[in-house]
């Protein structure tokens, strides 16, 4: 085997019968030079074994420490691990919390026979989802775009950017030649629309849907 090729994986994950499952399937990739696995993340934290981990197969639903927080504990730590989150459920909100925690990847366990093709898009650089969870995630970053940009109406949208400039309410009001009672109106109207309590706030808001 060309050592300058071969990957180590690793695999986190609880449910024996899968774990065994991916093992046998890691088997006939010839790349893959050595295979670790652990069934709880307070093993493997202590398994010296991780530094030498290219790729780690992560369960979203560990017991005790979850795959989520492994995830980001290791990208605190600056861990040039890549990893890919496994799980049979497809929420919204785990789908987004492992992605921003540093995963590279986040496949339903059901696709698992695609592990040899998985490996070869994050060894190379890329980043992996599978269908249904890129499905998922697109439709979120519509919804988003749909319930919280487009609900400014244009006056809003021209009275938040006065205030991420700085302009005092008094300011705004002389600015656009209306009364501060009114300008007050909007930005109440503003500060409902996108959830947020102060200007950082919403500074921060306006920026993340490109508003500004």
């Amino acid at each position: 085997m060309d050592r300058k090729k071969s990957i180590t994986v690793g695999i986190l994950e609880n449910d024996e019968f899968f774990l065994n499952e991916v093992k046998e399937r890691l088997k006939f990739i010839p790349e893959i030079d050595s295979v670790f696995s652990w069934e709880s993340a307070e093993n493997f934290f202590k398994d010296p074994a991780i530094e030498s981990l290219d790729i780690l197969f992560l369960d979203i639903m560990l017991s005790g420490m979850t795959g989520i927080d492994v995830v980001g504990k290791l990208n605190v730590a600056g861990s040039k691990i890549k990893v890919i989150m496994l799980t049979n459920m497809s929420s919204d909100e785990m789908i987004f919390n492992s992605i921003k925690n540093g995963a590279l990847g986040y496949i339903l366990k059901s696709d698992i026979g695609r592990i040899r093709e998985i490996i070869e898009v994050v060894k190379g650089g890329g980043a992996t989802i599978t269908p249904t969870i890129a499905l998922r995630v697109f439709s979120s970053f519509r919804k988003v775009k749909t319930n919280e940009e487009e609900s400014l109406t244009d006056r809003e949208t021209q009275i938040l950017q006065l205030l991420v400039k700085g302009k005092k309410i008094s300011s705004i009001a002389e600015l656009l030649l209306l009364s501060e009672h009114t300008v007050h109106g909007y930005v109440k109207s503003i500060y409902k629309k996108l959830m947020v309590h102060n200007r950082v706030e919403l500074t921060l808001k306006a920026q993340k849907l490109s508003l500004l």
